[in-house]
């Protein structure tokens, strides 16, 4: 459902966006990820940003489904891709 995560432009960050349209409030995820151990540092219909400190990475969580990853190592990317595209997966899933 997700293309391939790609560096940013400044390459301080990578990004992955999802292959389809796709709308929800990013807020949905808050709960799901602080019981995982994140930390919200930001919460709006705009964007839901949130820490992984073990990581240090910050993720940026768009209605459109894009994510953005704030770290230059791409192994950390790695590490997260799966965890966030599958929750906005299974969120289209059920509700769609």
């Amino acid at each position: 459902m997700y293309d391939i995560v790609e560096p940013c432009s400044d390459s301080g960050a990578y990004r992955a966006e999802p292959e389809e349209d796709i709308k929800f409030d990013p807020r949905s995820f808050e709960d799901e990820l602080v019981e995982k151990g994140y930390e919200v540092e930001f919460s709006s219909e705009v964007i839901l940003l949130v820490r992984n400190t073990e990581l240090d990475v910050e993720v940026g969580i768009y209605p459109s489904g894009k994510l953005l990853f704030k770290t230059t190592d791409k192994k950390v990317v790695d590490e997260l891709f799966e965890e966030f595209t599958s929750m906005v997966e299974n969120f289209q899933t059920s509700n769609g």
